[in-house]
């Protein structure tokens, strides 16, 4: 098992308010549609949430790529690396248990960040997680991961 902490959340809001305007948030309630009140909420089953690792952006400045956090649209961003995950793990954010449903490999908008940013990154992107009951994420929770 590996521990870390819960660095930052992400949502987007939804049209009744700034459409598409990622926020950066304290915390956010989620059940196994998404983040409760995001534009997302609802539109996926396996790609419900995206939880990125601080690796990718230690990646980006060591190579001298300055990117800001949340840039790369996460909802979770976490400060342990967690890429060894399969899909169907399972990883602890604080109370709120979260299954990995798929590896993100969605890089083609990076290559107006830095053209070399997505070979840079590549299998580092994030992952695409799913809540498996309704619960609480707040920045500082623990995050535990449970490998199979």
């Amino acid at each position: 098992m590996s521990n870390g902490k819960v660095l930052a959340l992400y949502m987007t809001m939804p049209a009744i308010m700034r459409a598409g305007h990622r926020m950066t948030v304290e915390d956010f309630e989620c059940d196994p549609d998404g983040i409760i009140g995001d534009m997302n909420y609802e539109t996926s089953e396996e790609r419900v949430m995206l939880l990125t690792c601080q690796t990718t952006y230690d990646i980006a400045q060591n190579a001298d790529i300055v990117i800001e956090q949340g840039v790369l649209l996460e909802s979770v961003h976490v400060d342990i690396d967690l890429y060894d995950l399969k899909v169907g793990d399972v990883i602890e954010l604080g109370e709120t248990l979260v299954e990995v449903t798929a590896p993100c490999e969605a890089y083609g908008y990076l290559y107006s960040l830095a053209p070399e940013l997505p070979e840079l990154i590549e299998g580092k992107r994030g992952l695409f997680i799913r809540p498996l009951d309704h619960g609480l994420i707040t920045v500082g929770d623990e995050v535990i991961a449970h490998r199979k």
